[in-house]
């Protein structure tokens, strides 16, 4: 995974894509025998094996070759918005109360996501859509190559070659389990559909069901194999991911799975007691989580703890994004000017830029505990600025110069932490516009939330088992333990948001629990007015965008 570089195939797999054309969303061009041959392959096999699974890797952590200043995968869009985790927070965070977007330039985000107006020809809307096909569609091009023996790889590769199959469709599972989220009714295409066609539209239940039976059969064909390397994803991120879809099932497909999304919880729980914090799997610390050096706690590195069960890796030489890590830090802080009423200085982030592009609303940070002073207790909110820094939670405006009205929930920062907790003095990275941290997609900590929702929902287990979780979590946090009475739904809502805060989940859990729309929940400029008022049930799906509509003919998702 080392020094990552884009690969053009003449077996089709071009991924500089652009957004003028939806077929070009969802295929790839035609050979080009001018640019890799069959015969150049059969020289190492492996190795143009290796790159060519680098690039599916590649299209989830920056905006295409080149780094944060390369070619782009989605054109004629902010080439760090088109990247796969900022896409996600685009369109799962910014509209709910975790988060909002403040510069006014930014149009598309400004004045119509963060206010839930989800125009059918949003750019921010198209290019997520296009990012996340953009994925889906080289993974399935890298599995048509290995199955058609393009690589030419010898039988000692054999192996190699299918558990390289296995990666992308897990991969391609991710992408597809965002789509299915955030869209309802999207077409399904794996390697069997035939390059530069358009594949039909599936129902939102149509497309759960082809996904999780695929992934199912991945975590079948693993058996008993649980090992990988760092930067890749195995047997166990695709078991995390099926506990995601199950956990949603009823609204993805209509039928209830929260039996299987707590059986699957258990079996990676399982696999992880017996150490850390309070026995539970989780690192003791949650900063360091989230740290430069957070690769320490993933997969594929980690000594004993591994709380990341999937991660988007950053720790790599020449990889830069306007995503990710960086941008979880540098889109959240800057240094106050003179004679501001708020303090927040991005050195002490180790980062050399602030955006201050975006806030906490205040429904979300009322969720937490503040002492008197602004101050708390959770150590979740430890890199916060807060009222003990001169921010009001109130939020008057969302537009750039409103920045201080409203909590600054910081979550990563580019420091290296020890073991206790506290940041590593000797070993301090580089200040520096792109963090090392890897950005973590799925965590231990979820699943155990994940499980106590489904036990809660009827999935099985008892009230006892699914309050240990809950208190595992919040005993790190330095917050008080729950009783079996507090172990309600809407409760473990609550602290799914303060602990799994800009992880991409905010808009998901809230729609889940029928939250997102309607008066049952209002947080400030839902639906575009301060206070907040109640939006329509059609919001909880995203439009399928009208450059697609227009040009493959699906179907408009209702309301749109």
């Amino acid at each position: 995974m080392k020094n990552l570089n884009k690969i053009f195939l003449a077996l089709g797999l071009v991924a500089a894509l652009g957004m003028s054309s939806c077929t070009g969303d969802l295929e790839f061009a035609p050979e080009d025998p001018t640019v890799t041959t069959n015969s150049e392959f059969s020289k190492d096999p492996q190795g143009y094996m290796n790159r060519v699974l680098a690039e599916c890797y590649l299209s989830f952590a920056t905006t295409g070759t080149g780094g944060a200043s390369g070619s782009a995968n989605v054109e004629g869009f902010d080439g760090g918005m088109g990247t796969f985790q900022r896409a996600i927070y685009n369109l799962n965070e910014i509209p709910t109360d975790e988060s909002c977007w403040l510069p006014t330039n930014d149009s598309h985000m400004n004045a119509t996501v963060q206010y839930c107006v989800f125009p059918a020809n949003n750019p921010a809307i198209y290019g997520t859509y296009s990012r996340l096909f953009i994925n889906a569609s080289i993974c399935n091009e890298f599995i048509r190559t290995v199955k058609n023996g393009k690589f030419g790889l010898p039988e000692n590769l054999q192996a190699t070659g299918e558990e390289y199959i296995r990666q992308a469709r897990i991969l391609r599972a991710l992408s597809y389990y965002y789509l299915i989220d955030l869209f309802g009714n999207v077409p399904y295409a794996d390697e069997s559909v035939a390059t530069g066609s358009i594949p039909a539209q599936n129902t939102r239940a149509e497309a759960y069901e082809k996904v999780v039976a695929d992934l199912e059969a991945v975590v079948t064909e693993y058996g008993d194999n649980y090992d990988v390397v760092y930067g890749y994803v195995g047997k166990e991120a695709a078991m995390a991911l099926l506990t995601k879809f199950y956990l949603n099932a009823e609204v993805f497909a209509g039928v209830k799975a929260y039996d299987k999304c707590w059986n699957m919880c258990q079996q990676i729980i399982t696999r992880h007691t017996g150490a850390g914090f309070n026995n539970s799997g989780l690192v003791p610390h949650y900063s360091t989580l989230f740290g430069a050096n957070n690769d320490t706690y993933g997969p594929g590195k980690a000594k004993g703890l591994q709380e990341i069960l999937w991660s988007i890796p950053y720790d790599i030489a020449n990889l830069t994004a306007f995503a990710g890590s960086s941008f979880m830090i540098n889109a959240h802080v800057t240094s106050s000017p003179a004679g501001s009423p708020w303090t927040i200085d991005k050195a002490d982030y180790n980062t050399g830029s602030g955006w201050k592009c975006t806030l906490a609303r205040r429904q979300f940070s009322e969720k937490f505990e503040w002492n008197t002073d602004g101050t708390s207790n959770d150590t979740r909110v430890k890199w916060w600025g807060t009222a003990a820094d001169g921010f009001k939670i109130e939020n008057t405006g969302l537009a750039q110069a409103d920045y201080g009205n409203g909590f600054v929930a910081v979550k990563y920062t580019n420091w290296n932490y020890l073991e206790d907790g506290s940041i590593d003095k000797n070993n301090v990275p580089a200040t520096a516009d792109f963090c090392d941290a890897d950005y973590a997609v799925i965590r231990l900590a979820e699943i155990y939330l994940n499980a106590a929702e489904a036990q809660l929902r009827g999935g099985g287990g008892d009230a006892a088992t699914a309050t240990q979780y809950i208190n595992f979590i919040r005993e790190r946090a330095g917050v008080a333990p729950w009783t079996t009475f507090e172990l309600s739904l809407n409760n473990v809502l609550d602290e799914r948001a303060r602990e799994l805060y800009q992880e991409n989940c905010r808009r998901t859990d809230l729609v889940r629990y029928g939250l997102f729309t309607g008066s049952g929940y209002i947080w400030n400029w839902k639906g575009g007015v301060q206070n907040g008022t109640a939006i329509d049930s059609h919001l909880n799906l995203y439009p399928i965008p009208e450059t697609v509509i227009a040009l493959a003919g699906y179907q408009q998702n209702p309301g749109y």
